[in-house]
């Protein structure tokens, strides 16, 4: 009886620990769609988007996170806290050699590279302007631009515009705000302070809110025509999805995906308007007029190649239903 016992509570905890998400986070695709990077067990890998093996850009002790490219495609800007804080790095997609770039005790967390690739864009909270009418809150953040190849930040905008990303011609800006605390996990939330959709002009100095939404508005990528915008809603109650609009008529919107277990997170663009994001724990892709994809099908199956401390390779395969879960 105590064997039976014991072997029935050996296969339920090896049905839990084997059966969970993978959890791969912040996904972000290329500017030429061809290649994935994404967070897993606080590192950095990157894949074909067409599947594949996924082979580590960071290995260490640290977390890295929040990935984005330059606009070339040929660097990567991350955060890691290797050295406490949580900073702003930059490496070579092909890998090598992270630069740090931030220096400062609190958290910076990139979002974008600027339209000339010289500058890093990352959200931190430093100094309110005097002139901002906003109260000085350790949860109201600004945006800060930083060198690629080194030296002092600065501030780029004086308010929370978080996810920022620039549209094709660099001239115009959109982001969502942060109007006052609420957890970035929290689902179904509405209040005064839920998040919308702003752009930014950085010929006319102008901001102009695009969303009214009584629930959550986030991480808005522009379009291919540099009109129609991409981005997050919990629109009419419903789960987190993609929305398509457009600067002309920011009031109208259409429901590009149609979840309804989960939220959709982390959402980017590649110029072939392929749209990348992330769904209970694992990479998707939507290619125009297309359905979305899970990154394990298609040409090839996602297979995560990590070692562990003995520097022995460790295989785990997305496609397979029995696969290990994070810690």
């Amino acid at each position: 009886m105590r064997k039976a016992t014991l072997l029935f509570f050996s296969t339920l905890l090896f049905q839990f620990v084997f059966s969970q998400p993978l959890w791969l986070r912040y996904p972000s695709i290329s500017p030429d769609g061809r290649t994935v990077l994404f967070c897993f067990k606080g590192d950095i890998y990157k894949v074909s988007s067409d599947g594949g093996v996924a082979t580590p850009l960071t290995i260490s002790e640290s977390v890295e996170f929040s990935p984005v490219w330059s606009h070339d495609g040929k660097y990567i800007a991350f955060a890691s806290n290797r050295y406490g804080n949580f900073d702003v790095f930059v490496m070579p997609v092909t890998g090598g050699e992270a630069k740090r770039l931030t220096w400062f005790s609190g958290w910076d967390i990139p979002c974008t590279f600027s339209p000339d690739d010289k500058s890093i864009l990352f959200v931190a909270n430093r100094q309110d302007l005097v002139t901002n009418v906003q109260f000085p809150d350790g949860g109201l953040t600004q945006l800060y631009s930083v060198p690629v190849d080194g030296g002092k930040a600065s501030m780029y905008l004086p308010v929370p515009a978080i996810d920022a990303t620039f549209n094709a011609a660099g001239d115009k800006m959109i982001f969502h705000d942060l109007k006052g605390y609420e957890n970035d996990w929290r689902k179904h939330h509405t209040s005064s302070v839920t998040r919308d959709i702003w752009i930014y002009d950085l010929k006319t100095k102008k901001y102009t809110q695009l969303t009214t939404n009584k629930g959550e508005d986030r991480n808005a990528v522009f379009g291919e025509n540099d009109n129609d915008f991409f981005y997050l809603s919990e629109q009419n109650g419903g789960s987190m999805n993609i929305y398509k609009s457009s600067l002309d008529n920011p009031s109208a919107s259409v429901a590009v995906t149609s979840f309804k277990e989960n939220p959709v997170r982390f959402l980017s663009r590649s110029k072939n308007n392929t749209l990348c994001f992330g769904y209970d724990g694992e990479v998707y892709l939507k290619k125009a007029n297309g359905e979305p994809q899970k990154l394990s099908t298609g040409a090839g199956s996602l297979v995560i190649v990590v070692q562990d401390r003995d520097q022995n390779n460790l295989h785990f395969n997305s496609s397979c239903k029995n696969r290990r879960s994070l810690p």
